[in-house]
């Protein structure tokens, strides 16, 4: 694990996290999980109101009086929380007869064993699956939608993680990892007071399942890189990871807007000597799994020239007309990384668009790309 983090992120160092900062806040509720992000069996929740259940029991606390307690559920006793008027109501089901406990800005639940972690009933997995999660769950109002946070510990986060993002089946190496990988993203993407969640359930961040996620061999490497992230001058590093990368991974100067127009007029990448840790780095290992391990590593897509055009011009690019020619021998690194821009020739007009602009409007699965005789 230590030398696969190596290889991805060169210059890194593996440290403990600040052990002022325990746990990270995970948003269950709209957007995230949405379905341009679901991640595999996972629930989307825009709901109103949200069922928890604990087999040990939870208290129920009033967050804007300092945590004072408002109530306690009994093991196995559901509690109901509504999104109404602005505010959230917490509904107690210890009787027979629901009592509503009052009305808060926030309330915050709390399991009595941490041990038995608390259901939140409106995110059971698709297929079922009961959707447990360790931690504390935090409930708020959001335009009578309920807001729904988890707070978790970052291992324990970390454990909700693994099987989501990579096959658990996969060598302890690469579940190791991918375990520093996950905690060093969430550490990093902490917002303090900015924001009242760190990062969201879904691709838009890691894929999280809480206790759903959970098994032997993940625990195992979570146990065995316990509280350790990847560092970069003693400061938390952003690990970006992806599925494939097609046999180089993609320097940070090269990402979005960081390509840009040189005084030539050439699209160049623009390298951010402060994160050096995101270099382009050569990915050999990815070209030798196929599918379906690995459905990504290799792809192709037919268009026709229409489609290019029109794709040009979604790009910014002008109106070519009719197809004559492609060039993408733009890369980064020269010859053997991702295409940075592409070059289209036709019978109206030349377009030299950035490549990642080409893959949003021809919904291309990457930049790595080659072309086929046409």
């Amino acid at each position: 694990g230590e030398q696969i983090v190596a290889q991805y992120f060169p210059g890194t160092t593996l440290q403990f996290g600040d052990a002022a900062r325990p746990y990270n806040r995970v948003l269950l509720s709209q957007p995230s999980s949405q379905s341009r992000y679901r991640c595999g069996t996972s629930r989307y929740f825009d709901g109103y109101f949200g069922d928890v259940i604990s087999n040990g029991g939870f208290r129920v606390l009033d967050e804007s009086k300092a945590n004072a307690e408002i109530g306690r559920a009994t093991p196995g006793a559901k509690w109901q929380f509504v999104a109404s008027n602005g505010v959230v109501e917490a509904w107690s089901s210890n009787t027979a007869t629901p009592t509503l406990v009052g009305t808060f800005t926030s309330v915050a639940v709390v399991p009595l064993d941490p041990g038995n972690p608390l259901r939140f009933v409106q995110k059971d997995q698709l297929d079922g699956r009961p959707g447990f999660y360790r931690g504390n769950l935090r409930f708020t109002n959001l335009g009578n939608t309920l807001r729904a946070i988890n707070a978790v510990s970052y291992d324990d986060y970390v454990r909700g993680v693994i099987s989501f993002e990579m096959p658990n089946t996969w060598a302890a190496e690469a579940l190791k990892a991918q375990a520093y990988a996950a905690r060093s993203y969430a550490y990093a993407s902490y917002r303090g007071v900015a924001r009242d969640y760190d990062v969201s359930d879904d691709q838009a961040d890691q894929c999280y399942a809480g206790v759903t996620a959970e098994g032997p061999r993940t625990d195992l490497a979570v146990a065995l890189t316990a509280g350790k992230i990847v560092t970069w001058n003693n400061a938390p590093v952003k690990t970006y990871f992806a599925s494939s990368s097609g046999g180089y991974t993609k320097d940070f100067g090269c990402w979005g807007t960081r390509v840009v127009r040189s005084a030539s007029g050439t699209w160049i990448c623009t390298p951010d000597a402060s994160q050096p840790f995101l270099a382009a780095v050569p990915d050999p290992a990815d070209r030798l799994v196929s599918a379906p391990a690995n459905p990504r590593a290799s792809w192709s897509v037919t268009f026709n020239s229409s489609q290019i055009a029109n794709a040009v011009i979604c790009a910014g690019g002008p109106n070519i007309g009719v197809l004559q020619g492609v060039d993408v021998t733009n890369r980064f690194p020269v010859d053997v990384g991702h295409a940075v821009s592409i070059r289209f020739y036709g019978s109206a007009a030349n377009a030299d668009v950035r490549a990642e602009s080409i893959q949003s409007c021809l919904g291309l699965r990457s930049t790595m790309l080659k072309l086929a005789p046409f």
